[in-house]
């Protein structure tokens, strides 16, 4: 019985740690955003932010504005939707792996967190950011 409790709780605990770690509870402080018009989405993407490799789960929205970050309601504990202007967006710099492109980039004005990003979000940066893009693409 005591079982059916630890499994629940460990999760719980697991969703606040990685939150903490990867910077998303700092994110969360100044660019949580529970409403967003997305003009394009992508769901289920990787994304590294700080130390930690979220793998297919997360939901990027982007819009006039900006980056939206979100994850899906069974991680969301500790992970509330951001919405992260694109002019807090900056050391953007493009990373390329054997099967994949990504972008990395520092978030927030001082920076609050280094994230790898999919490539794809280069590709809808308003055109001021990707004139200073550093790498190839």
């Amino acid at each position: 019985m005591v079982y059916l409790l630890l499994i629940p709780t460990a999760w719980i605990f697991v969703s606040f740690l990685m939150a903490r770690i990867s910077g998303w509870d700092r994110l969360a402080r100044r660019y949580r955003c529970d409403e967003f018009d997305a003009d394009e989405t992508g769901r289920f993407r990787s994304a590294t932010l700080g130390a930690i490799q979220y793998h297919s789960v997360v939901t990027f929205g982007i819009n006039d504005q900006g980056l939206r970050m979100a994850m899906p309601w069974i991680f969301r504990l500790g992970h509330p939707p951001l919405m992260i202007p694109w002019d807090q967006i900056h050391r953007v710099e493009s990373e390329n792996r054997l099967y994949s492109h990504r972008v990395k980039a520092s978030l927030g004005k001082p920076t609050i967190v280094r994230a790898a990003l999919p490539g794809w979000v280069h590709y809808r940066m308003p055109m001021d950011m990707r004139d200073t893009f550093q790498g190839e693409c």
